[in-house]
């Protein structure tokens, strides 16, 4: 008999042609709109960030180097050595240095603008908001740096650096180049004060990789594949409340007084409620997925994880929707489905990530998130789709069993008993 209730339960999806076409093809319309309209935000290859530098030099840097060349003339020291330094001094002057470090890498080239300004352009520049950072280079900074370097002068060479606050990432990887360049300045200061540099002597550019990876060393998820799983876990969740819909319906019209008149106790039928609940949800998200991937060229690396977080996510919804139907026949009114369809789908959705990533709000709310059941199935599918075995995702297939389960129990309790039906 639970056979015939899960064959009327697809008879009656088939004939409402417009319930079909908003559980298939209107998720199959977002997908497409969503992931192309937020596709380059959310495109991964190349970071989307531009800083733009000032560079404020007030002094001249080969003057300085003139005068620490004719001062090593005043030094008692032996003329080999003084050839050796002022070669050395050469090679290690610090503005061109910095600049070649920022604007002659080509790592950085697509990512940073350097601009040369003079000493009267630095207020103007200053309330400029397009720039990142301004690097004011002070008068013999460069006489001061070698002086140090060579000869140990306790006072430190110091240059001036100003952040756009409005641009925290940005003006951080500007910062870190600086840093960079003061850590190789540090090292060679140290080696000049022991006498280790000669002519031969290269200043070394500071490299930095432009390579864009995940944390995880993970493959990235483009927008297709995002809106692809988000979707289809909001849109699954439908299929609770137009069950939960049509049992009400068959109670106003007295199909379900005949079920039991015709000796069938009413938990074989929210047994079949269950689960064809259950194979309606499986055979809208596999067609989801199916059409998605063969039109979009997305591979599911495993298969066996992929079905698992399926059949799971099913199970929780079929949990909903026996409970829907329980509310349902308990209120003698239909609101709980509607409330759920217009209200609770909204708002797992959002918790869940359906429509943007939920952490990137807070990490409470990612947690409450992954407590809803699409947000536990999208986490459970997104670490498939990078490459996460079945043992990475047992969690989420576990807990969303255990919805589904609880779910189910509440349903149990919740509905009429005997005498209590109107």
């Amino acid at each position: 008999m639970i056979g015939q209730l899960i064959k009327k339960q697809f008879l009656l999806f088939m004939r409402n042609r417009h319930e079909l076409l908003v559980l298939l093809g209107m998720p199959l319309l977002l997908i497409t709109i969503l992931g192309l309209a937020l596709g380059n935000i959310m495109k991964s290859d190349a970071p989307s960030i531009h800083a733009k530098i000032a560079l404020v030099e007030r002094g001249n840097e080969q003057a300085d180097l003139q005068k620490f060349v004719h001062g090593l003339e005043n030094q008692d020291i032996p003329p080999e050595q003084k050839q050796m330094m002022a070669d050395a001094a050469k090679q290690m002057l610090p503005v061109t240095a910095l600049k070649n470090s920022i604007s002659g890498s080509k790592e950085l080239k697509p990512y940073i603008t350097l601009v040369t300004a003079k000493p009267s352009e630095l207020e103007k520049i200053r309330k400029d908001t397009s720039y990142t950072a301004i690097i004011e280079i002070p008068r013999q900074f460069t006489y001061s740096v070698l002086q140090n370097a060579f000869f140990g002068q306790t006072q430190q060479p110091a240059l001036f650096f100003y952040t756009n606050e409005k641009k925290e990432i940005s003006s951080k990887i500007v910062e870190e180049i600086v840093t960079l360049f003061q850590e190789h300045y540090s090292t060679f200061s140290a080696l000049g004060k022991s006498g280790l540099l000669n002519g031969s002597f290269r200043m070394p550019a500071v490299h930095v990789e432009s390579k864009v990876e995940t944390v995880t060393k993970r493959e990235p998820i483009n927008a297709i594949t995002y809106y692809m799983v988000g979707m289809s876990v909001m849109f699954v969740l439908y299929i609770a409340s137009n069950i939960g819909s049509y049992a009400f319906c068959e109670k106003q019209l007295h199909v379900f007084n005949r079920i039991l008149l015709a000796n069938v106790s009413k938990w074989s039928y929210m047994i079949g409620i269950f689960i064809s609940s259950v194979l309606l949800a499986f055979f809208q998200l596999v067609f989801l997925y199916g059409i998605t991937s063969l039109i979009y060229h997305i591979r599911w690396p495993h298969v066996t994880a992929f079905f698992a977080v399926t059949l799971a996510l099913c199970f929780a919804v079929g949990g909903l929707s026996v409970l829907l139907t329980s509310l349902n026949y308990r209120l003698n009114s239909e609101h709980m489905s509607n409330f759920f369809a217009t209200i609770v789908v909204t708002l797992f959705s959002l918790l869940g990530g359906s429509f943007f990533p939920s952490n990137q709000l807070s990490g409470w709310i990612h947690t409450l998130g992954n407590l809803t059941p699409n947000g536990s199935g999208m986490t459970a599918y997104l670490k498939i789709l990078q490459g996460y075995d079945l043992p990475d995702v047992a969690g989420s297939i576990l807990y969303l069993c255990l919805f589904g389960t609880a779910m189910a129990i509440a349903a149990v309790f919740i509905f009429p008993k005997k005498g209590e039906l109107s």
